[in-house]
Parts: C-alpha cells; sequence; structure tokens
C-alpha cells in the first residue's frame, strides 16, 4: 500500500510540475492559451501572473486523474457486481489516486486564490462572487467549480469513516463522487482555456467518457436485473431509478457520439 501511495503521488507532481514548467515557458514568451487568449493583461510579466501555469497544470491534471479513479471505482464495481473479487491491489490504488485528486484540488482552489486575475479566497470559495464583482460569464463556470470541490471534500474522506456511516450509507454517499466528476468537467469546459485554444482537446475528452459510460451503462443493467426475488416498495422504486439511469447513460452515449462526429463537441460556450 505505501509503495502504491508513494508511485501515485511521485506521479501526480512530476505530471502537474512538469505540466506548470512547460505552460510558465509558454507563458512568458506570450505563447500560452490564457496570453494569448488575453493579450491585454500582458501575461508575459511572470512575476505578477506567476501562479496561472500552476493554476492550469493542477486543473487539468487533477481532471485527468479523477478520470483514472472514477475508471478504477467503476470498474471495481462492475467486478463485484458478478460476484469476481476485483485483485487486491486495485483497491488502494483507487484510494491512493482518488486522495490525489483532493491534493490537486486544494493546490487548484490555492494557485487560483493567488493569481493576479481578480481571485481571492472569497472568489474560490463563495459561489456567484464574480455577479458582483463584474465578471457574469464566469458565474456558471466558478459555480460548478466550487461546487465540485466542497462535494469532493465531503465525499472523498468519507472512506475513513465508512464504519461509523454503516456500509450502505457509506456507497450511497460514495456514488456523489460521480457528480463531483461531471461538475469538474463542465468547470473546466467553461473556464480551462486550453480546452478552448487547443480544439482537439475537447473532442477527445468527450470521447474519453464513452469507457466511463459504457462501464455505467453495464453497472446499472446489471443491478436492474439481479436479485429478482426481491419485492416491496422499496425495491421496485430502487429497480425503476436503476432502469432510468441506465437509459440516461445509454442516451449519454449516443449523444458524445453525435457531438464528436458532427464536429458539435465545443457546444459548452467558454469565457
Amino acid at each position: 500500500m505505501r509503495r502504491s501511495a508513494t508511485a501515485v503521488a511521485a506521479m501526480g507532481i512530476a505530471i502537474t510540475l512538469g505540466l506548470a514548467a512547460r505552460i510558465y515557458a509558454l507563458q512568458s514568451a506570450g505563447k500560452s492559451a490564457a496570453a494569448i487568449a488575453m493579450a491585454d493583461m500582458n501575461m508575459r510579466d511572470m512575476a505578477t501572473f506567476w501562479s496561472f501555469p500552476l493554476v492550469q497544470s493542477s486543473g487539468l491534471v487533477g481532471l485527468l486523474f479523477a478520470y483514472v479513479a472514477a475508471l478504477l471505482g467503476l470498474w471495481q464495481a462492475n467486478l463485484k457486481a458478478v460476484g469476481k473479487t476485483p485483485r487486491p491491489s486495485l483497491e488502494p490504488l483507487h484510494r491512493h489516486v482518488a486522495l490525489l485528486v483532493v491534493g490537486l484540488v486544494l493546490v487548484h482552489m490555492l494557485a487560483t486564490s493567488l493569481d493576479a486575475m481578480g481571485d481571492s479566497w472569497r472568489t474560490v470559495l463563495i459561489p456567484g462572487t464574480w455577479a458582483r464583482q463584474g465578471w457574469p460569464e464566469a458565474v456558471v463556470g466558478y459555480n460548478t467549480g466550487i461546487l465540485a470541490a466542497y462535494l469532493l471534500l465531503l465525499v472523498a474522506p468519507s472512506f475513513y469513516l465508512r464504519n461509523s456511516l454503516g456500509i450502505i450509507r457509506w456507497r450511497l454517499l460514495h456514488r456523489f463522487v460521480l457528480v463531483f466528476y461531471l461538475l469538474s468537467i463542465w468547470h473546466a469546459m467553461i473556464l480551462g482555456l486550453d480546452l478552448a485554444y487547443y480544439v482537439w482537446l475537447r473532442p477527445v475528452i468527450w470521447l474519453a467518457q464513452i469507457p466511463l459510460l459504457l462501464l455505467l451503462t453495464t453497472r446499472l443493467y446489471r443491478a436492474t436485473t439481479t436479485n429478482p426475488a426481491k419485492t416491496g416498495l422499496s425495491a421496485v422504486l430502487v429497480r425503476i431509478a436503476c432502469v432510468g439511469l441506465f437509459m440516461l447513460s445509454a442516451a449519454t452515449t449516443a449523444t458524445v457520439l453525435y457531438l464528436v462526429f458532427t464536429g458539435r463537441s465545443g457546444f459548452i460556450a467558454t469565457v
């Protein structure tokens, strides 16, 4: 377990710092996505905008590892649904990746509060702050990020309280991690300058969701077909909810394919 934690942490730090260094070099030359998009702000002044490369790198790498965590979690759930036992190393790996995501989100929040774009702890922690500061277009992007961060900080550590909460309550709470992931993608699509500048990134991100959607669809399908002997109102409601979510997951998969292959993957407008 310690090896897994060390390897995951080292990988996350190395990728984040490496990407930050790359963005720093581009920004100092006026060639980064942010420097090009906001040319009037003179972001080549690195003494002023020193934290922005870390804002972008921590956000992008955090989104990448959040994807890995979701993939590992859904993979384990599908294995257990068919009576298979996941490899012993899979669960700690999933947990360590999730903890890395928590760390990257905290770094992202800190770096954002220290940037010179008008941010502060208020804009990072309080939804709707930018509406009162004259940037209403960014409110939805910031709000989704703030809600995602609060949700993650609430749900991720719950693993260590599962005995106190009870396994059933903990599992129900843990499923909200997927909501965090969805909010994070929406946040990145609205405020992520790199995603807007490098036009190939958006289609890649959308296509990358298909394995997650297929795993989720498979898991929900199995939930509707297992334990058929269960009866009662609660069992019926659970089954109806599973069927509804199954249909939604299948429809979302088809929608993603449609958006990408019709060239409409940039339908979420950036600020």
